[in-house]
């Protein structure tokens, strides 16, 4: 179940990735101007898809976040 979810969240955020690419190239004529937009969009993106891959890595082995102390202070 966590890797349908995880490549449902993963097919959203490529999808998002090449539409920003689509309105990216259709809005910028500049190569000059667009090379950096379009790598800073890519890196984001593989930033993104990376945090993803880790996080579901580590709840495949077996990793859940728990709140194991809460505290409040007392007024």
């Amino acid at each position: 179940m966590r890797t349908l979810k995880f490549l449902g969240m993963w097919a959203k955020m490529t999808l998002v990735a090449i539409l920003a690419m689509v309105v990216e190239i259709a809005t910028i004529t500049t190569l000059w101007i667009l090379a950096p937009v379009a790598a800073i969009t890519v890196l984001a993106w593989a930033a993104v898809t990376a945090g993803m891959w880790r996080e579901w890595r580590a709840h495949a082995t077996g990793y859940t976040h728990q709140i194991t102390d809460l505290r409040r202070e007392r007024v």
